[in-house]
């Protein structure tokens, strides 16, 4: 049962009776002992992406297979010839390729004034959004209105 102690300096309540490590790696710590959110302690068995909870989607990744070996014309053992176990590519060549691990990346590509364009219009967006937002909070009646975007 984890038991806490309000930390004034931070204005948190900090966990004193840590579970043991083995279990998580201890980073940050809950706001207070009402929120019960550990975000820090939540352990899932598989890559992040295939757990639904966390990622609903398959995948966001582009995927390419990293191989090793030669495609074509690669030097066939006596061993593989005598026991029929030649790998052929799909002409029909002897072929040495395996998989030897995944890359994994999100690729974008894209016009540089296609999207010096878009972050013009971006901007002007965000301001124009702004100033509706200033208006609306004089016509309520609130006189110093400012919203940080940063």
């Amino acid at each position: 049962m984890p038991r806490y102690e309000r930390d004034e300096l931070m204005l948190v309540d900090r966990e004193y009776c840590i579970p043991p490590d083995q279990m998580f790696i201890g980073l940050g710590w809950d706001e207070d002992q009402d929120t019960k959110r550990r975000h820090y302690r939540r352990f899932y068995p598989d890559e992040l992406e295939n757990v639904t909870e966390v990622l609903p989607i398959p995948t966001p990744f582009n995927q390419y297979d990293l191989k090793r070996g030669q495609s074509r014309g690669a030097s066939v053992s006596i061993w593989a010839k005598m026991t029929n176990k030649v790998k052929t590519d799909a002409s029909g060549e002897a072929t040495s390729e395996k998989v030897v691990g995944r890359f994994k990346a999100v690729i974008e590509v894209e016009d540089r004034e296609k999207k010096a364009a878009y972050l013009v219009r971006k901007a002007e967006l965000i301001e124009d959004l702004l100033e509706n937002l200033k208006e609306l909070a004089k016509s309520r009646g609130f006189a110093d209105f400012d919203l940080d975007l940063e």
